[in-house]
């Protein structure tokens, strides 16, 4: 770490470890501190979208002991640098950590998860944000544009946007509240063979808190079934889970591989195939649709 971030900032000054953090897809600088704190740092020209994630952190901590405190949130103007302090959660991240569990022990981390990111969407949106079928109908028109340009097999393209066409009035009148926006595996950590945290709220959003479970059949479910089935059952409080449920996940888990498969073409080829093998992994999960409730939870 630059000597001039240390001498500008009181707890790093005092620190006796700092240790980098080189995971994840985020351009911030990340570094544990002591074992007792994560700093986070970013270019200034970013701090009033973060300075709002560190005060919706702040807020979230109230519903959960499984979010980050915050500590500090600062600039360093010389170096247009701002950071933000938080609590370090200890832990692995559930990517890497599941595979080592006994199912049972998937399954209950899972439990806990989905019933932790429930207590966060109690967290209610800003009055100023758009209604959900609003917004939501925005982005996704927008990526249509650039998903029929793909060259994709023209079946699999007719289906999911005749999918969308019948089934997008389901958003409307839906809630708006918090949104972490990136709840998969690899943001959710597993300590001592249980669930211990979820981090990395820098894609937070605001809307139909139900779409925070889309990435469960593409990036969860693939890497453990009890976690995801113990998520959504958690969220749920193990109760029934309805048929309301399921039809707004599958149109949402349509959604998604039409933005995924625009946005990875935008990054590299090999990103592409990558999420396209995922994709069509949902797809078979739901009989190309023809089933609202995938194969994998009920397996």
């Amino acid at each position: 770490m630059d000597i001039r971030i240390i001498e500008k900032i009181p707890c790093l000054k005092k620190a006796n470890s700092i240790v980098p953090i080189n995971k994840g897809f985020s351009a911030d600088q990340k570094y544990i501190i002591d074992e007792q704190y994560l700093i986070r740092m970013f270019s200034s020209e970013f701090e009033i979208s973060r300075r709002e994630e560190y005060h919706t952190i702040h807020a979230l901590s109230a519903y959960s002991d499984y979010v980050p405190k915050v500590i500090e949130f600062g600039s360093l103007e010389d170096l247009n640098l701002s950071y933000m302090i938080l609590t370090y959660l200890p832990g692995e991240d559930a990517e890497v950590s599941l595979q080592r569990l006994k199912e049972e022990e998937q399954y209950s981390a899972g439990l806990i998860a989905g019933g932790e990111l429930k207590k966060l969407h109690s967290l209610s949106a800003p009055a100023t944000v758009l209604p959900w079928y609003e917004q939501k109908k925005q982005k996704n028109d927008h990526y249509l544009v650039g998903f029929k340009k793909l060259s994709l097999d023209k079946e699999i393209k007719l289906m999911l946007e005749t999918y969308i066409d019948k089934n997008e009035y389901l958003m409307k009148g839906r809630p708006n509240t918090f949104q972490h926006d990136d709840f998969h595996p690899s943001n959710l950590l597993i300590n001592n063979r249980m669930f211990s945290g979820i981090i990395d709220f820098q894609r937070m959003d605001w809307g139909d808190p139900i779409h925070d479970l889309t990435k469960l059949g593409f990036f969860s479910s693939r890497i453990s079934v009890p976690f995801t089935r113990g998520i959504v059952d958690g969220y749920h409080n193990n109760g029934v889970v309805g048929e309301d449920f399921w039809e707004l996940y599958s149109l949402y888990s349509v959604m998604h591989i039409v933005s995924a498969l625009v946005w990875g073409l935008k990054i590299n080829r090999e990103q592409y195939e990558l999420l396209l093998s995922y994709s069509l992994d949902v797809i078979r999960d739901h009989d190309d649709f023809n089933r609202v409730i995938p194969k994998w939870y009920e397996s």
